[in-house]
């Protein structure tokens, strides 16, 4: 085994070695001016070919590209030594790596939830510029002496989901890879690298990787059959919500098209757990499609309006705005002051003048933003300040409308007294004979004659409201009946039901390998070669039908186990998938794991 060899490099002292892979090695260097410590990875002499220099500089130019993001390892600078091997200096980060740490302690559920938001900020990041990492496992995070993370080694990243012209010899890790690359499928998509991010927070809070036996077989051919076929584990810890734990095994299904479309809806979802969890509060450090940092907050939105900028600016005069205007004039001269709008008479629980001043743009900081809202920092270094769009006036019980919509609105109350140009004196009294002048009495009552003559229409409606509950009710117990008892999901679903029967499953809990698991046994009596058969756990019946979560069994497998924790309830389902043709679903089997 030859001896690592650091390069001489102008400017940088070789202080000691810090690591060494493949093919390449990594050292510990001191920057002469400005004086800092850096890390440099130079590649190996040994097995030097003209793939692995074109892989490295593509690192080094992705890197260089996404070196802003602070949670990515920055790049200062690339070459080749005098000895001809290029190398990276890059920021050092101090070790233990989240590899070594996971090795030795158990992260807690609240750093566990942190690390994986900035991680799927990173992620996101590379993602919006077109790079796909391929290769996110613990070892590629490293921990700055703030704690902070910094995704690295891009070294088999590629854009647009195409692996070009790799050599043999550069392959993705298995442990942490999702079974569609494993097998040859896909070459990796956004939806790969969440799988790979899910596993990577998985361990931060096992100690091991997803589908490891702990004494077990671990090698890479007995890991890829698991990977394949069982259903992503449960962490075991009492203290991961369950929420969590649905997050991780969604993020880690078999069909990516399960998984959480992109890193910011996973970080998204993080967010919401630690929320709920009562933990403070993680910036999603992203930026919007024109590179600008921006805040997004409440459910997720469409990839058209992705990121909610900190200010708008100011329209062009005459174009149609869909937003109340922003305080203070455009750029470039002062703006000309806006028509006089109509002011309503105030109604009793409307907002004085002055809170009205302050939501249409006042300097007075806005409140912060609601416990349901996910927060993403303004600034790529990570601040906290948050803008928000100011709050809408609201005033009679309806919203003020932006721009010319809110000139000559009339205002009307519940109480039905018109605000229109009558008198203000109230109703006239009745003239000669009981005859009213012309114009309504807001307040006089509808003659009771109305009300009968709307009984037969009522009556009516009644009854087709009748009609059409005992229609639903019929269909509802036909297709009991029928024993489709269990709904399905959008994403999944193969096709229309066209074969004949049911499956039957068979539950029996154990206790191999060291942990508590459910040995699934599926027939089916007219099961051919190729049918796949499609698993559904829960914890109860009633959460099978909810959805529960699904995953399919190789071709021909009929046999699989899921690893729960000491004494849960699971329950299970199946159907027999040929084709675009399924079976009903199974009736459903629960058992209760084992606690010792």
């Amino acid at each position: 085994m030859s001896t690592a060899i650091p390069p001489d490099l102008d400017g940088l002292d070789h202080v000691q070695p810090l690591g060494s892979g493949g093919y390449a090695d990594v050292f510990l260097y001191e920057q002469q001016m400005p004086r800092m410590k850096v890390a440099v990875k130079v590649l190996k002499a040994d097995g030097l070919t003209p793939g692995i220099k074109r892989q490295f500089i593509d690192e080094a130019n992705t890197m260089a590209q996404l070196a802003d993001h602070p949670y990515i390892v920055q790049v200062f600078r690339s070459g080749t030594s005098d000895d001809g091997r290029p190398y990276l200096v890059m920021k050092y980060y101090p070790p233990p790596n989240l590899a070594q740490r996971a090795r030795a302690e158990r992260f807690s559920v609240e750093e566990v939830l942190r690390t994986g938001i900035h991680l799927a900020s990173a992620v996101e990041t590379a993602h919006r510029a077109g790079v796909i990492h391929r290769d996110i496992k613990p070892a590629n995070v490293l921990v700055s002496q703030y704690g902070t993370p910094g995704l690295t080694d891009f070294g088999i990243a590629g854009r647009g989901g195409v692996l070009e012209d790799l050599d043999d010899d550069v392959g993705v890790s298995v442990p942490w890879a999702p079974p569609e690359v494993l097998f040859g499928q896909s070459n990796g998509d956004a939806r790969a690298d969440v799988y790979s991010l899910a596993a990577t927070l998985w361990q931060l809070l096992v100690g091991r990787s997803p589908f490891e036996v702990p004494g077990g077989d671990n090698t890479t051919y007995a890991l890829m059959p698991r990977i394949r076929s069982n259903p992503p584990p449960s962490t075991g810890r009492a203290d991961v919500p369950a929420g969590m734990e649905r997050l991780l095994a969604q993020a880690m299904a078999k069909n990516p098209l399960a998984r959480p479309a992109t890193a910011l809806e996973l970080a998204r979802s993080l967010q919401q757990i630690e929320q709920e969890a009562r933990f403070a509060r993680t910036a999603i450090v992203v930026l919007d499609e024109q590179g600008h940092s921006g805040d997004v907050g409440g459910p997720p939105v469409s990839s058209q309006e992705r990121t909610r900028l900190r200010t708008s600016p100011a329209p062009a005069a005459g174009a149609p705005t869909g937003a109340p205007p922003v305080a203070g004039p455009p750029a470039g001269g002062s703006a000309a002051p806006p028509p006089p709008t109509p002011t309503p008479p105030p109604v009793a629980g409307s907002q004085p003048a002055a809170r009205a001043g302050t939501a249409m743009g006042s300097s007075a900081t806005p409140p912060p933003p609601p416990l349901s809202q996910p927060v993403i920092a303004g600034q790529l270094s990570g601040g906290r300040s948050i803008a928000q769009a100011p709050p809408t006036r609201i005033a009679d019980g309806v919203a003020d409308l932006p721009g010319s919509f809110a000139q000559g609105t009339a205002t009307t109350t519940r109480s039905g007294t018109s605000t229109g140009s009558t008198g203000t004196d109230g109703a006239a009294p009745p003239g000669p004979g009981g005859e009213r002048p012309s114009g309504k009495d807001p307040q006089e009552p509808r003659p009771k004659g109305i009300q009968v003559g709307l009984l037969p229409f009522v009556l009516t409606v009644v009854g087709v409201l009748l009609v059409v509950a005992l229609i639903v009710a019929a269909v509802w117990w036909t297709g009991r009946d029928d024993g489709e008892t269990v709904t399905t999901s959008t994403s999944g679903d193969p096709g229309q039901a066209g074969l004949g029967g049911r499956p039957e499953v068979e539950v029996q809990p154990t206790s191999e390998g060291g942990d508590p698991r459910m040995s699934i046994t599926v027939s089916y009596e007219s099961l051919q070669e190729d049918d796949v058969v499609r698993l559904r756990a829960g914890e109860d019946e009633q959460s099978l039908e909810g959805g529960g979560t699904d995953w399919p069994l190789a071709a021909g497998e009929t046999e699989t186990y899921e690893v729960v924790s000491p004494g849960a309830r699971r329950c299970y389902v199946a159907r027999v998938e040929r084709g675009d043709q399924r079976t009903a679903w199974s009736a459903p089997r629960c058992e209760t794991a084992v606690t010792g």
